[in-house]
């Protein structure tokens, strides 16, 4: 399997500032004017490769939206703004016919990014979507109405089919073999677990747990995550941020590696970035988390990563 991530940004899109690109900007020509110093012939490419992630990679402000592929069979999870570039690149590779979709939930940070799907437009296409939510096509319709969209969702040209099942229910779709697990999150939410060719990949953003049995919440979940081989997990707040917000629905990121650690994934993909903070903020948190992950591994150490656009992990 191969797993490509289009949007990893929480609750609304967030494009970087000027500010924080002029900080990146300061940064980078800093570090030019010093290396030119000392060696003129270096290359602006050389310059490049020397400087910090932070100041290189962007985490990046789309919303949630997630591929998953199997040879030539896919799934998408999640449409929300990622999938606008997503469906570009649908089309430059020439995927069309039967499209399926897993919905976690319809929280507009996880769909709005459907009527810019362009492979949503095309005749031939049959767009599938998966999910436990029975009113999925009258709220996919909603939000569609004309006074907040000029094209509605039954007026998008491709057919469409609405696939139910039960929450903690199980299906296959090609290749994939799939289960699902309520999650803790306000109107609900549900994690896949996709397996094919062997591996495991587990998708569980807009999930919750905090509190003071929290030990008790990651034991409960244990038989559906133990063992994935990767894990992509909300991780959206601070253990401050997480404390104050009691309900909201998000996970502090060092609470995501203690669940990576009791579950034994053996890597941890860490999304669903708070739209408030910046780069900056978000690499700082993941510092804590690999800090966190060195003082409490014991027998078992998971790989982690921040989740940016564009990473693309292999199983």
């Amino acid at each position: 399997m191969q797993i490509k991530l289009w949007g990893v940004r929480g609750s609304i899109p967030t494009p970087l500032s000027s500010g924080e690109y002029r900080e990146r900007l300061k940064a980078a020509l800093t570090h030019a004017r010093e290396r030119w110093q000392k060696d003129p012939a270096l290359s602006a490419e050389g310059v490049i490769d020397e400087l910090s992630p932070e100041v290189t990679n962007l985490v990046g402000g789309e919303t949630t939206c997630v591929e998953v592929r199997s040879g030539d069979d896919q799934l998408i999870i999640d449409l929300g703004t990622g999938a606008r570039r997503l469906g570009y690149d649908m089309l430059a590779r020439g995927i069309k016919g039967d499209i399926h979709v897993l919905v976690t939930h319809t929280h507009w940070d996880h769909i709005q990014g459907w009527p810019f799907f362009v492979p949503g437009y095309i005749p031939d296409n049959t767009v599938h979507f998966h999910s436990c939510i029975s009113n999925c096509h009258e709220r996919f319709q909603r939000q569609q109405h004309f006074d907040h969209f000029p094209v509605e969702f039954d007026a998008m040209m491709s057919k469409k089919e609405f696939h139910n099942f039960p929450q903690g229910g199980s299906f296959e779709v090609g290749p994939f073999k799939i289960s699902t697990l309520e999650l803790a999150h306000p109107g609900g939410s549900v994690a896949y677990r996709i397996e094919a060719q062997g591996k495991v990949f587990i998708f569980a953003t807009d999930t919750e747990f905090s509190g003071d049995n929290v030990d008790e919440q990651i034991e409960r979940y244990s038989d559906f995550f133990t063992g994935a081989d990767l894990l992509v997990m909300d991780a959206q707040y601070t253990m401050d941020e997480a404390e104050q917000k009691i309900g909201w629905g998000h996970t502090a990121m060092v609470i995501s590696v203690d669940c990576a650690l009791k579950w034994k994934v053996k890597r941890l993909v860490l999304t669903h970035h708070e739209p408030a903070y910046q780069d900056e903020k978000i690499h700082g948190l993941f510092a804590e988390a690999s800090k966190h992950l060195e003082a409490n591994a014991n027998g078992h150490r998971p790989e982690i990563y921040i989740a940016c656009e564009n990473d693309v992990f292999d199983l």
